[in-house]
């Protein structure tokens, strides 16, 4: 499977001013000058390990978590290169279906296109459960009450303003069938995803941490379960 780095610049800005921050502490022979660029090349390869394998760990965990039926609809929002959707699709048989939704922009995640996304389908031979679209997440081309579940990660932070994210969350909830669950995994704004979710008039929604493999530097991944 080919994976991409969320946010690419983030972590290159990392390791760049780390080094140079090396070079200069070299140079001072200070030792108190090591100290901010060995943190920033600690941050570096935190984020790197949660990009490109911790978060795929989490993933697998939520997935198996989430006992999904091999008939299940699902609904990816966000999906860059199918993390979610792969991991769902193994567990679905036609009709099953596992729908992944992006706009495809590279700045959220590096190499992300939805031929690159369908050729890790492809790879995997999941094409018969698995479609993906491009749409926006805040008006989604689908009828209310259409999915088992719905599924987000690290993508419902891209969209801004707050009114828009709100918007993301209901429209998350209004395709989601009654009974259905929605997860989503984050680095930012799940209190804000909590808070819209209740106004909603849902009363099951669980928050957690997801721990060291969800670390993006100082960043911590958290994940919220509800239930409609």
């Amino acid at each position: 499977m080919k994976k991409g780095i969320d946010a690419p610049l983030v972590p290159i800005m990392f390791l760049l001013v780390g080094v140079v921050g090396l070079v200069t502490a070299i140079v001072s022979k200070d030792w108190t000058n090591y100290i901010f660029p060995i943190v920033l090349l600690l941050f570096s390869g935190l984020y790197l390990n949660t990009s490109l394998s911790g978060k795929y760990k989490i993933i697998r965990r939520l997935v198996r978590k989430m006992n999904l039926s091999s008939n299940s609809q699902v609904l990816d929002l966000g999906t860059g290169h199918g993390a979610f959707l792969l991991e769902i699709s193994r567990q679905l048989k036609a009709p099953g279906k596992v729908v992944g939704l992006d706009i495809w922009n590279q700045g959220d995640q590096s190499g992300n296109a939805i031929e690159e996304t369908q050729h890790n389908i492809d790879r995997m031979g999941v094409s018969n459960v698995s479609k993906l679209v491009t749409g926006n997440m805040t008006k989604l081309p689908f009828e209310d009450n259409h999915f088992d579940s719905v599924v987000a990660s690290l993508s419902i932070h891209n969209v801004k303003p707050k009114s828009s994210r709100e918007k993301a969350i209901d429209e998350a909830y209004r395709v989601l069938k009654p009974e259905g669950q929605l997860v989503i995994l984050d680095i930012e704004h799940i209190g804000e995803y909590r808070n819209r979710l209740k106004q909603l008039g849902v009363n099951s929604v669980q928050v957690e941490h997801a721990g060291i493999n969800g670390m993006y530097a100082a960043l911590s991944t958290k994940i919220l379960i509800a239930k409609k």
